[in-house]
């Protein structure tokens, strides 16, 4: 059974999407300190190369709850909100990023950040 896409975003992640561009804590925030995160380490490594940014969810959800506490902040919840950045961006699959998976079935997920990636994900905020 394929799954249920709205304009080439699933639909769960459509909600999360949503959640995001209106602001609301947590998702905000964790594609905040994302953001910053990323931002961040494309200026160390020279900003004229691109460079994969590889995010752990259950680490950026430690990072997160250093910053804030929210009972919403799982690890589930952390990897949709990461995936809704990603679609809501438009940032296509395997050109922009991939997911990796784990042999315990977690999943990791790898960005190729450049500045283009970064305008498309600021953009929607």
């Amino acid at each position: 059974m394929s799954e249920i896409r709205v304009s080439g975003v699933p639909i769960p992640l459509v909600n999360y999407i949503d959640l995001i561009r209106s602001r609301r804590s947590p998702y905000y925030d964790i594609v905040q300190f994302l953001l910053k995160d990323m931002e961040m380490h494309y200026q160390r490594t020279g900003q004229g190369s691109e460079t994969v940014y590889a995010v752990n969810p259950r680490i950026l959800q430690e990072e997160v709850e250093k910053v804030i506490s929210d009972d919403r902040l799982t690890t589930v919840n952390v990897c949709r909100t990461i995936l809704a950045l990603l679609y809501g961006s438009d940032l296509s699959e395997e050109k922009d990023f991939y997911v990796t998976t784990t042999s315990s079935g977690r999943r990791n997920y790898h960005i190729k950040v450049n500045n283009r990636t970064l305008t498309s994900m600021n953009r929607m905020l």
